[in-house]
């Protein structure tokens, strides 16, 4: 693996630990200026139903690998490298994206409803928690990926370009 590709693989570890970081941030400043814990805490069937769309969010982006095309058969090491991490970037992308919408639906909730900061704590938790695990580069995630890219015979190098 040349340089160009160990720069994106950090890249990549890069974003995630940001988005981390970021949805952290924010969330507590957005908690606190909603009035903390101060509030009563929500109605159980308020924080059911947005752990609800958390669970469908985590189960579609748990699926959404298999949807991956698979690389062209003949390209060279290099080029299917090249594809391999474009493909992950796009499925790291689509994963923070749609893991992030069940706490923009909290952090609505939070603003028009009478409990402070609750449903953002308690949803922001579970969100950093399935982002750390759905999108951390770990063998797991980009093994899953490489599956699909290698459908169809032709080594994707990803899983070896994460190890590194």
């Amino acid at each position: 693996m040349d340089e160009r590709h160990t720069q994106q693989v950090r890249q990549l570890r890069g974003l995630v630990i940001t988005q981390l970081v970021t949805t952290t941030a924010l969330s507590a400043v957005l908690a606190f200026a909603l009035g903390g814990t101060g509030a009563s805490f929500p109605p159980l069937w308020a924080v059911g139903g947005l752990a609800a769309v958390l669970v469908a969010a985590v189960v579609d982006v748990e699926r959404s690998w298999t949807r991956i095309p698979p690389l062209s058969p003949g390209l060279d090491a290099d080029a299917a490298l090249d594809a391999s991490l474009a493909h992950y970037q796009r499925h790291l992308a689509r994963a923070l994206f749609v893991l992030e919408i069940p706490l923009l639906l909290a952090i609505l909730y939070a603003f028009v409803m009478p409990y402070g900061g609750w449903t953002v704590i308690v949803v922001a938790i579970a969100t950093v928690v399935a982002i750390a695990v759905e999108t951390w580069p770990t063998v797991r995630n980009t093994t899953r990926v490489a599956t699909a890219l290698e459908a169809e015979g032709t080594p994707s190098g990803l899983v070896e370009a994460f190890d590194s």
